[in-house]
C-alpha cells in the first residue's frame, strides 16, 4: 500500500509540473504567437497586398483557439492530479488527445496546401495592383512589400504595364532600385520601350524580381516557426497523456472503491 501511495504521489506531482509548467505555458506560447501573427502590422500589410489571404488567417485563428484551449486543459489536468479525481484526469486525457489529432491534421493540411497558398498569392496579388491608384491601404501595403523585398510587381515589373496606375503614371517609385536606397525616383518604363518579361529591367533602374515568391517565403517562414513550436508541444502533450493514465491506474489500484 505504501508503494502505491508513493507511486501516486510521484506521478501526481510530475503530472502537475507537466500541466502547469509545460501544457499551460505551451498553450500560452501558442496563443501569443497566434496573436502576434494576427496583429503584427507588417504581416497584415503583406497579406493585405494579396487581397487578405483568408486561408492564412483561418490557420492563425485555429492556432489562437488551440492555445487558449490548452491553457484551460492544463488547469483541468492540474485540478485532476491535485484532487486525484479519475473523472477529471480522463477528461484531461480525452481533450489532450483531441488537440493532438487536430495538430496532426492541421500540420498535414498546411503541408499539402503550401502550393495552393503560393497559387493564391499569384492570382490575388494582380487584383491588388489594379487597386493601387484608388485604395490607400493597398498602395501602402504594396509599397512596403516592394521596398522590403526589393521587388516589383507580382512576377516582375511587366505586371504593372496593364494596370490603371501605369496608364496614368509609371511604375511605382517603390519599384526603383535607387528609391529603395535614396528615396528618390530614378526609373521609368515610359515612354514604353518594347518591354517584355525578358527585358533587362535593371538597366532601366527597376528592380527585376517579382514579389509573389518573396511574399510566399515570408509567410512560409512563419509556418515553419509554428510547425517547430507545435512539434515540441506535441511531445509534451504525449507525456501529459501518459502520466494522466498512469495516475488514473495508480489511483484505481490503490483503492478499488475509489469514487470516479
Amino acid at each position: 500500500m505504501g508503494e502505491d501511495n508513493t507511486m501516486i504521489w510521484c506521478t501526481k506531482y510530475i503530472l502537475m509540473v507537466i500541466c502547469v509548467v509545460a501544457i499551460a505555458l505551451c498553450g500560452c506560447a501558442l496563443l501569443c504567437v497566434g496573436l502576434w501573427l494576427c496583429f503584427d502590422p507588417t504581416m497584415r500589410e503583406y497579406t493585405y497586398a494579396a487581397e487578405e489571404l483568408e486561408e492564412y488567417y483561418i490557420a492563425v485563428y485555429v492556432l489562437i483557439g488551440i492555445g487558449g484551449l490548452m491553457m484551460l486543459i492544463g488547469f483541468l489536468g492540474c485540478c485532476g492530479s491535485c484532487l486525484e479525481n479519475t473523472c477529471l484526469l480522463g477528461t484531461f486525457f480525452f481533450f489532450l488527445m483531441l488537440i493532438c489529432i487536430a495538430e496532426v491534421g492541421g500540420g498535414l493540411f498546411a503541408y499539402f496546401k503550401q502550393e495552393e497558398i503560393e497559387t493564391l498569392i499569384q492570382t490575388k496579388m494582380p487584383t491588388s495592383l489594379n487597386k493601387y491608384h484608388s485604395d490607400k491601404q493597398v498602395k501602402e501595403a504594396i509599397d512596403k512589400i516592394q521596398l522590403d523585398f526589393l521587388c516589383c510587381g507580382v512576377n516582375g515589373p511587366i505586371d504593372w504595364k496593364n494596370t490603371t496606375f501605369f496608364q496614368d503614371n509609371d511604375v511605382p517609385v517603390s519599384c526603383c532600385i535607387n528609391r529603395q536606397k535614396t528615396g528618390e525616383r530614378s526609373c521609368t518604363m515610359k515612354p514604353p520601350p518594347n518591354v517584355n518579361k525578358d527585358t533587362d529591367f535593371t538597366s532601366l533602374g527597376i528592380s527585376p524580381d517579382g514579389c509573389a515568391n518573396s511574399l510566399y517565403k515570408a509567410l512560409q517562414s512563419n509556418v515553419t516557426l509554428v510547425a517547430g513550436l507545435v512539434i515540441g508541444i506535441g511531445a509534451v502533450q504525449v507525456l501529459g497523456m501518459i502520466f494522466s493514465m498512469c495516475l488514473c491506474c495508480a489511483i484505481r489500484n490503490s483503492d478499488k472503491n475509489y469514487p470516479v
